[in-house]
């Protein structure tokens, strides 16, 4: 692997993103506008009888982290997009590229992509809502990278299947992430499941990731078997989602589809 393909990739996007508002939206306006949402919501629930501070701080909480994951899932695959939709996939890879090059350059902007999202929405959140994250932060990094590398699979899977069904199927870099939302337990605890999906709840790594999230916002501590469960999850399901990717990839070339994306 070669640092400086690696570095032409992250300023290949590093261009895009200071050219193009909708990369600059995708990136800040969304997570903000989130927080702002779930922010009147959690200023009703404080309002309400009965209702406690620690109900809104555990929402904002997991809307920071859920904005995290689902842009870095989505960014790694819409990174991949843009190549078909400029055109200049064949260009790239008519080059030395390796493929690990290309996924590793696209890894480390979209890092900084999110963590300038999640950065303003965090201040937002403080600002307008008195929820300051930041004292609990040392304890929330371990699961936010749990959230991070599981959002990697997704994106390296999802870019496998656009890389061998093209954008006919491009709506599943915004839609896969939300297919999970309702078993990943990300604003409510995984009791509220019923019994039969607790068992699929417990298979995601978002669903140990906001209960270990709920647990250190609840002055509980850290969550250690959350996060190694969390971990090891990762670690399983970003193996098949690159083996599922260099797959696709070498499928696409021996079909000769490379050259006919659009």
């Amino acid at each position: 692997m070669k640092r400086n393909r690696v570095g032409a990739i992250m300023l290949r996007h590093a261009y895009e993103v200071r050219r193009n508002f909708d990369r600059i939206t995708d990136m800040v306006y969304w997570p903000v506008l989130d927080i702002v949402v779930w922010g009147f919501f959690t200023v009703y629930l404080s309002n309400r009888a009965g209702a406690g501070g620690g109900i809104a701080g555990f929402l904002l909480g997991a809307a920071i982290l859920w904005g995290m994951f689902y842009a870095f899932q989505r960014d790694m695959a819409v990174g991949f997009l843009d190549e078909l939709w400029s055109r200049n996939l064949i260009n790239l890879f008519s080059t030395p590229l390796a493929v690990s090059e290309y996924l590793c350059g696209l890894i480390v902007v979209n890092l900084f992509k999110v963590a300038a999202g999640a950065l303003c929405a965090a201040l937002v959140a403080w600002a307008c809502y008195a929820f300051n994250i930041f004292p609990r932060l040392l304890d929330l990094v371990p699961f936010m990278i749990d959230l991070m590398l599981f959002g990697l699979a997704l994106g390296v899977f999802t870019s496998g299947l656009i890389f061998r069904y093209a954008t006919r199927i491009q709506g599943l870099a915004w839609s896969f992430a939300g297919l999970l939302l309702p078993v990943s337990c990300v604003f409510y605890p995984l009791s509220a499941l019923p019994r039969p999906l607790r068992a699929v709840a417990w298979m995601l790594p978002t669903t140990h990731a906001f209960e270990g999230m709920r647990q250190v916002l609840a002055g509980g501590g850290f969550a250690a078997a959350h996060f190694w469960w969390a971990l090891g999850l990762d670690a399983l399901y970003f193996v098949l989602a690159a083996m599922f990717f260099r797959w696709m990839f070498e499928s696409s070339r021996r079909l000769g589809l490379l050259v006919k994306l659009e």
